[in-house]
């Protein structure tokens, strides 16, 4: 078994609303300046530099923790530049190319001078313990922490990206020298050193290490790998109702990730011919993940995609009841887009992609500014507003959602096409140009506004007639189309199409407005049209007062719908939705029909929610039938 790899080389973007976010993106990784992102791995490692690391989270004990998503992301650009038109695309491309092979030279040079594959950017506590934090965490030291574990998966990912995606020369020798230098700690850990490690967040070591003992064969990878596995703690999640309420949301998923992570390295059993090992608990990490998945978004999902408030998951099914301004961790939507792939590539089940169709083009369209920069929270209560991150890395406060952002925005094309062994599945509904590996080209243009999709297959290169044969495509067929038994039967998920060179399939199709009840509140609803969250605009009075809501991290203070205002208090790990005070007194803000609290009507302009940008939005109202 064999995990579908990105062909991003081969795709070109062409929706207008996802190609500009993609080049406010690449703006972003291109103006990430080499030196800096190599100050702190320099520091640490004892050699002298002039550059200063990045602000904000990048320059504290946390540090490389975003530097190793830009890793990624600049690996997923490179990717997607590469067999690119080289007289529009080949300055981007070198200019990419030229600061991974700096990093990864400096990073090497890290290395060497240490004489050991450590590597860490976070602030210097003591220039002769660099690994003081990982001490500290075993208990074998006194010294602040704060997750250095999690930095350093980001790191080591970020470098397999390189390695892998990126195809950087040197990048496996410094990728494995720090391979071999977790496995040298994390082997020799007793049961106690492991059970104090893994109670702080470590992200998704267990992901990275299975994906080298993959790559590799190297079986101390995987038994590093496994020591970062928890399944009793997993079975604890699924064993009875609200067990994940006050849970560290995003500190979970990736535990999930990393454990299903090792279905793919038990299948890769050959190395050099030899049969390594018969798998035997394959079965079980996929039904963890799956039954892991379904309760997130059976029981913690809003519209948008977005889980949890205020980085946890509250009580199953309580979301009117935890809709405030602190809502739906950018980061987590990054991971749970993950966690669905793995388990469509893994069990071929449409309700993992239709999942990344909604975060897709809501929680993730929608964590981008107008102008660039990233969320950290997206409010789901009424009458709040999202923050951005600043557009420029030099002012930018590097929280863990901008290294997610950076990484999506550079990487969403590679879930818009799969490569099924039997015909080329579109899975995502999303206008670009594909060529595939044996030289087909197909053009996929969907048009929200006039509700047509078309498919033209234009081969790049003609071939000879009895040389040419047929494109076999499974085009997915969403379920928010109002006309889909028209189209398809009821019980089927994919159209057939067959196209030759020079053919054109078009579909036309209609969107469905629907309402959607909050599970804890049968008279709150949200709306969505086709696949679209939508919204209405609710201004922007009393703009940019902030709280603060966790470290560097501000959230808006006011909640604002109409004439009514109340400012809210932010405590972090709990839930605290606040309510509209009404004529005084202590009850919920309700829309009745289309009347405010005073009986007015206001009028309401309902957008897609991820062009709300710039204002207060509401997507969620409270709805009463009229006396």
């Amino acid at each position: 078994m064999q995990k579908q790899q990105p062909l991003l080389s081969n795709i070109w973007i062409k929706d207008p609303v996802w190609q500009k976010k993609a080049e406010l993106n690449a703006r972003f990784i291109e103006e990430m300046d080499p030196d800096r992102v190599l100050a702190g791995f320099r520091k640490t490692a004892g050699i002298r530099t002039d550059a200063k690391p990045y602000g904000g989270w990048e320059d504290s004990l946390i540090a490389g923790h975003g530097l190793g998503h830009y890793f990624s992301a600049l690996a997923l650009r490179i990717a997607y530049l590469s067999g690119k038109d080289r007289n529009a695309f080949g300055r981007a491309l070198s200019h990419c190319k030229d600061s991974a092979e700096t990093i990864i030279g400096g990073l090497l040079e890290c290395q060497e001078k240490t004489g050991s594959g450590f590597l860490s950017a976070a602030a210097l506590q003591d220039a002769d313990r660099p690994e003081i934090q990982f001490d500290a965490l075993e208990g074998k030291a006194e010294a602040e922490t704060w997750v250095p574990w999690y930095a350093l998966h980001k790191v080591l990912q970020g470098l397999i990206d390189l390695w892998m995606i990126g195809q950087i020369e040197g990048a496996d020798k410094v990728t494995l020298s720090l391979g071999d230098w977790v496995c040298g700690r994390v082997l020799s850990w007793d049961s106690e050193t492991r059970k104090k490690v893994l109670a702080v967040e470590y992200g998704g070591m267990n992901d990275s290490l299975y994906q080298l003992y993959s790559m590799t064969g190297d079986e101390r990878y995987r038994q590093a790998a496994k020591v970062f596995d928890e399944p009793e703690l997993y079975h604890s999640y699924l064993g009875m109702a609200n067990r994940l309420k006050g849970v560290h949301a995003n500190a979970t998923i990736p535990k999930i990730i990393g454990y299903l992570e090792g279905v793919y390295a038990q299948h890769d059993m050959y190395v050099s011919g030899v049969l390594k090992q018969q798998p035997t608990d394959t079965d079980e990490r996929i039904e963890i993940a799956e039954r892991f998945w379904e309760l997130v978004v059976s029981r913690h999902m809003y519209l948008t995609g977005g889980i949890g408030d205020m980085e946890h998951f509250f009580a199953d099914g309580m979301l009117d009841a935890s809709r405030t301004q602190c809502n739906a961790e950018s980061c987590c939507i990054y991971n749970m887009l993950k966690l669905s792939s793995m388990l469509f590539d893994l069990t071929g089940e449409t309700k993992y992609v239709e999942y990344m169709e909604t975060a897709l083009v809501n929680a993730r369209l929608g964590s981008m500014g107008p102008d660039g920069g990233y969320t950290y929270f997206n409010p789901m209560g009424t009458g709040y507003y999202r923050l951005y991150s600043p557009t420029k890395p030099e002012e930018n406060p590097f929280w863990c959602c901008v290294g997610t952002g950076l990484e999506d925005f550079a990487g969403f094309s590679n879930m818009i096409f799969y490569a099924d062994p039997d015909a080329l599945m579109i899975l995502q509904w999303i206008s670009a140009d594909l060529v595939t590996e044996e030289g087909i080209g197909l053009s996929l243009d969907a048009d929200y506004e006039k509700r047509r999709l078309f498919l033209r297959r234009q081969d790049p290169v003609k071939k000879k007639k009895e040389d040419e044969r047929k494109l076999s495509i499974k085009l997915r067929i969403p379920k928010w189309i109002k006309n889909r038994n028209d189209i398809l039967p009821e019980d089927k998920d994919y159209l057939p199409v067959e196209l030759t060179d020079g053919e054109a399939f078009s579909l036309d199709f209609e969107m469905e407005l629907r309402a959607h009840v909050l599970p804890d509140n049968q008279t709150a609803a949200g709306f969505t049209h086709g696949p679209f969250v939508i919204c209405s605009l609710l201004g922007n009075e009393k703009w940019d007062i902030r709280e603060g809501a966790g470290i560097m991290v501000d959230a808006p203070a006011w909640k604002v719908v109409f004439d009514a205002t109340v400012k809210s208090d932010i405590l972090y790990g709990q839930t605290h939705a606040c309510v509209l005070d009404r004529d005084g007194g202590n009850g919920q803000f309700r829309l009745s029909g289309i009347k405010d609290c005073k009986g007015d009507s206001p009028e309401l302009l309902f957008v897609p929610y991820y062009q709300a940008g710039n204002e207060r939005y509401g997507i969620y109202w409270y709805f009463e039938e009229e006396k």
